[in-house]
């Protein structure tokens, strides 16, 4: 919503994405370090339900905003880090 509602018109839009199996993974990682018993499956079921309602609701729905630059964060952090300091100093 940050760019596409709050902010429709900013100069620079970001938009970080990662399948939804991924995501499952850090979560369910994140989950284990801190000790929880958790489920992979359970965790990448609630996800895809997130997302699909998150897409669909009625006000602020998530989309990619116009002009957004469309982040792979499938990686590491320091390649999403490198990613977009690319089109930071692209600007310049």
């Amino acid at each position: 919503d940050i760019g596409s509602v709050v902010f429709p018109n900013a100069d620079l839009k970001l938009f970080l994405t990662a399948s939804d199996h991924i995501r499952a993974k850090r979560r369910y990682k994140q989950l284990i370090d801190n000790g929880e018993k958790s489920i992979y499956l359970k965790i990448l079921e609630d996800i895809k339900l997130r997302d699909k309602k998150d897409k669909t609701r009625k006000n602020s729905p998530l989309v990619v905003p116009k002009g957004a630059k469309i982040i792979d964060n499938s990686l590491s952090f320091k390649n999403t880090i490198a990613q977009i300091t690319e089109i930071i100093e692209g600007i310049n």
